[in-house]
């Protein structure tokens, strides 16, 4: 590479902060470095000065990041950025490559962008795949997003990047604000001290700043206006706020002071506050916000042009199959339309912009076509485009990696100027905004709900501000019912936690470094973690705790006096129950309402007045249920909708996918021929008017004509007497009449949680005193059962062990001891693809529907089915192993997971059979980003088959061939 081309001033065009200019100077100094700061603020132009230093000295740098998403981000933007050399065959340059789980494109390159864990990987000297390099000529790595290390599933590759990481190779470890920086820094520096280190040390320094280049201004909404969080001086909560600081006796607020999302964008609208975030934490939330806005319009003509011309080049030009039903869609239009369609797939000059503009004088047209790329499209769903054209979009991780990098890109351009997105979005994905709004200070986490951290809200805000085109970035936080400005104005004022260690072995560590090192010097490793770190810092604020908490307990259980712990928690798990059974008799109604709805839906075109209706439009706008008589079609447009009359006297407009079932009654014609129906200027689906006495006459006949409804399935009726038992047991259990048994119960799980808390905090203090290692009891317990299993002996891997340590997963041991058991060398592509879901699927959510049913052959080698052949011997059945596997574990106390799940077996079966997405889709609840997400872990797995030691050679063949078939669009 010809590193003199390199333009210094191209690369950083502004005046740099001191913050850059320190570290920079650091890192001429050939030192090491620990970058703080608030989200947006620039840390990453270090990073690449990193590189630019690296290359001009003739080194290699890695550049490594969390996640696969933003891997594969800053290999564009270096692309860019970097790239001098172009390599006609893969379309990229060449002094840029990129190393994922499966993706390897220039694996000898100056600059490589990998994940973390693959940098990990590296440092066990264990291939993954053919990746072509090693930490020989690496100058400098540098770890992006390092606040990762507290991240519970990913934390432990980082300490582990960090810990054998040579001493010698310069770290530049890039962090949003933490509360901790000095103790991360001091951490390195006491890792790389470590005797068996080698080399010439990098030392670690720490440049931790708050500069932020565009100032935020905090904003709370109300259903009364949009206010200022703070007052003139930002110090104080702004006395206006003050008479909205109230709440009822259950110290609720009132719901109509809580600002719809449609109010809230009206302000920034009206404030020129967009384009914004609008931060959601869930993702159906973020789905139904952008149905509420379906009369908004955010975009200027030409803005909606542009964004239409994005959206053709995205559904057509790169789609082959498309253009063939395009061309066919289009030959059944006019003849100019055929023309502009089919010069626009051809790319000829200005076709898109001539395309464009025939599509915005002929909008009916354009709605034709827009429901067709839609219908016949894997990139989207029909509900995204429409309000993508009017600058309205979701951004989650149910939604097609593809269709959300189209959001990116548009909101970047300004184009979009409102995004729904769940907090995932703030895990280092480019998109500055003017505005961020958070929805609620609360979100959902394991253990029910909880307030954000300060770090996190800290994330979300700092996405405000765009650097060189907004003077200030605005943070809005929003009345709700369950928060309002004083728990608002804590948040954006209270310092960042510090980061915490998520150190935590696992069979592949183990193994891999008994392949390295002695016992002894991995007992010295585990006790370089930031945990063991962190745990000698602690000792005194942990004698504190200790005090506390005992006196906690103590005034627990005396309000507690005379209830037996025992008999609460049994209580209260039967509440618990019901609740769940609750939401599955609601699963079955659902199901129970569309399969009557399919049944009806042919009779409501020929409904003749009279006919009595079970009418009910929850969770939609504009929501009610009642039974009504009908009384008239109202055609609008290409649509029918129905006017009915309610048993409440209201008039409703119903359409027809409201209606849930047609009673066998009917009141007779002549009550209902003359009666006046209402004036209706527009056609909106709902309550639209008040009857009058003349029709309470005929809404009275609703129940004297009525008969019975259709019963309800067997499902139902079944799960309605299961609700029924539980509810006895609840009603006839003595703590049922207990006053106040809430608070008690609530009181009795703070105990229990109190207690496990001292229980660790007890266990902590008494290792740190000892200086026993952390985790080093975790460590032992491994390696018996690896020895149970003949995965080690003594502490030299066997082949099995050999196998397990070069499998990346969650349990290493239990992939390792699927993949040699012979079960599965006999397998098809398909069958094999359906197992590696099984070995590695979560237990799927109670109301998941996957239509795709496991071959038997599957279930057969998993030992779910029993083989019928005369040689089985059910002692060595996967089933039987796993059982084994999972009672070895709970001995040792060992809480991996030993998964082995069918729910998702046949969406990797069906998907490796050749099934379309639009198939795929149909046949699963699951939103179709989690499909994507099911597919591609099962090929991050197939695909380290064939690297594994003595393994299978037709289990090789068939891990390649499932992959091959795999391994197309939208999952590839």
């Amino acid at each position: 590479m010809n590193t003199n081309k390199l333009d210094f001033n191209r690369l950083f065009p502004h005046k740099l902060d001191d913050f850059q200019q320190e570290a920079i100077k650091y890192l001429d100094e050939n030192k090491s470095v620990v970058v703080t700061a608030p989200t947006g603020s620039g840390k990453t132009l270090i990073g690449e000065y990193a590189i630019y230093r690296a290359l001009n000295q003739g080194k290699r740098v890695f550049y490594t990041t969390p996640l696969k998403a933003l891997s594969n981000q800053k290999f564009r933007d270096f692309q860019e950025k970097f790239g001098q050399t172009l390599l006609a065959e893969t379309n990229t340059y060449a002094e840029i490559g990129l190393i994922t789980g499966d993706t390897l494109i220039n694996p000898n390159a100056p600059i490589i962008v990998m994940t973390t864990e693959i940098f990990r990987n590296m440092l066990y000297s264990t291939p993954i795949g053919e990746v072509g390099t090693s930490i020989q000529n690496v100058q400098t790595v540098v770890l992006d997003e390092c606040h990762y290390i507290s991240d519970p599933g990913r934390g432990t590759v980082w300490e582990e990047s960090i810990i054998y990481c040579p001493s010698n190779v310069q770290l530049v470890a890039l962090s949003a604000t933490i509360g901790n920086p000095e103790d991360l820094c001091r951490w390195i520096n006491n890792v790389r001290d470590a005797h068996f280190q080698q080399g010439v040390k990098s030392e670690c320094m720490l440049v931790n700043s708050d500069f932020r280049p565009v100032p935020l201004k905090f904003y709370f909404s109300h259903a009364k206006g949009l206010y200022s969080l703070f007052n003139e001086k930002n110090q104080k909560l702004n006395t206006q706020l003050k008479p909205f600081l109230g709440t009822n006796k259950r110290g609720k607020f009132h719901h109509k002071d809580c600002p719809s999302i449609k109010t809230i964008v009206q302000q920034l609208s009206s404030d020129n506050m967009l384009p914004a975030i609008y931060v959601i934490f869930s993702r159906k939330g973020c789905d139904q916000a952008v149905e509420s806005l379906s009369y908004f319009n955010l975009v200027t003509l030409e803005e909606s042009r542009k964004i239409l011309l994005y959206l053709l080049y995205f559904l057509m030009i790169e789609n082959l199959e498309l253009q063939g039903k395009i061309v066919e869609f289009a030959k059944k239009e006019h003849e100019i339309a055929y023309n502009k369609i089919i010069s626009f797939i051809a790319n000829n000059d200005r076709a898109g912009e001539e395309l464009v503009d025939y599509l915005i004088e002929k909008p009916l047209f354009k709605e034709r076509l827009l429901r067709f790329l839609a219908d016949h499209s894997e990139l989207v769903r029909s509900s995204q485009i429409e309000p993508l054209t009017r600058g309205i979009a979701a951004h989650h991780a149910g939604i097609l990696p593809a269709w959300k990098e189209l959001v990116e890109r548009l909101f970047e351009l300004g184009l979009v100027k409102i995004v729904f997105a769940t907090a995932t979005l703030s895990a280092g994905i480019n998109m500055p905004a003017r505005t961020t709004v958070i929805s609620a200070l609360k979100k959902r986490g394991d253990d029910g709900h909880r307030f954000l951290t300060p770090s996190e809200f800290m994330q979300i805000a700092g996405r405000a501000g765009r650097r060189g085109m907004d003077k200030v970035g605005y943070v809005i936080t929003v009345q709700t019912m369950f928060e309002g400005a004083l728990v608002a104005s804590k948040l954006a004022k209270a310092p960042p936690e510090p980061l915490r260690s998520q150190f935590t072995p696992s069979y592949g560590m183990v193994l891999n470094l008994l392949q390295k090192h002695t016992i002894d010097e991995a007992k010295d490793l585990l006790e370089l973690s930031f945990a063991e770190y962190l745990a000698q810092l602690q000792l005194a604020p942990q004698e504190d705790a200790i005090n506390t908490y005992t006196t906690e307990l103590s005034k627990l259980d005396i309000m507690l006096a005379g209830y037996n712990s025992r008999d609460l928690a049994n209580y209260e798990k039967l509440k618990e129950r019901k609740k769940q059974e609750k939401k599955v008799l609601k699963l079955f109604q659902r199901n129970w309402i569309q399969a009557r709805q399919r049944a009806i839906m042919p009779y409501l075109e020929t409904l003749q007045p009279g006919a009595i209706l079970n009418l009910c439009r929850e969770y939609k706008k504009n929501a009610y249920s009642i039974q009504g008589v009908f009384i008239a079609h109202i055609p609008n447009g290409n649509q029918k909708f129905l006017l009915c009359l309610g048993k409440d006297n209201n008039w409703y407009i119903a359409s027809f996918a409201d209606v849930i079932d047609i009673n066998g009654g009917r009141i007779p014609p002549h009550f209902v021929e003359n009666i006046d129906i209402p004036d209706i200027k527009q056609v909106v689906i709902g309550l639209f008017d008040y009857g009058d006495d003349h029709t309470l006459n005929v809404s009275q006949l609703i129940t004297e004509y009525e008969q019975e409804y259709a019963p309800p399935s067997e499902d139902i009726i079944l799960q309605q007497q299961t609700i029924a038992q539980i509810e006895d047991s609840i009603v006839n259990n003595p703590l049922d009449k207990v006053e106040k048994i809430g608070q008690i119960l609530k009181n009795n799980r703070k105990r229990q949680l109190l207690k496990q808390e001292l229980t660790r905090i007890q266990t902590q203090y008494q290792r740190g005193k000892s200086h026993s290692s952390y985790y080093w009891q975790e460590f032992l317990a491994l390696i018996e059962i690896l020895r149970e299993f003949d995965a080690l002996d003594g502490y030299t891997p066997t082949p099995l062990g050999e196998a397990a340590a070069v499998i990346r997963g969650e349990n290493e041991l239990w992939l390792a001891l699927a993949l040699t058991s012979q079960h599965l060398g006999f397998l098809q592509p398909h069958h094999l693809a359906g197992v590696i879901t099984a070995l590695i699927s979560e237990p799927a959510r109670f109301d998941t529907w996957v239509g795709y049913q496991p071959s038997p052959e599957i279930l057969e080698a998993l030992g779910i089915l029993r083989d019928e052949e005369v040689n089985y011997n059910p002692q060595e059945s996967l089933g039987e192993i796993r059982r084994r596997l999972n009672q070895a574990q709970k001995h040792h106390d060992i809480t991996i997971p030993v998964l082995l799940e069918r729910d998702m077996i046949g969406l990797s079966e069906a998907w490796c059979l050749g099934e379309t997405w639009e198939e795929i889709s149909k046949n699963t609840t699951m939103d179709e980003g989690d499909i994507v997400r099911v597919l591609r872990r099962t090929i991050d797995v197939l695909v380290q088959i064939p690297q594994i030691p003595r393994i299978d050679n037709n289990l090789v063949t068939t891990a390649k061939e499932a992959v091959q078939k795999m391994k197309r669009f939208p999952v590839l």
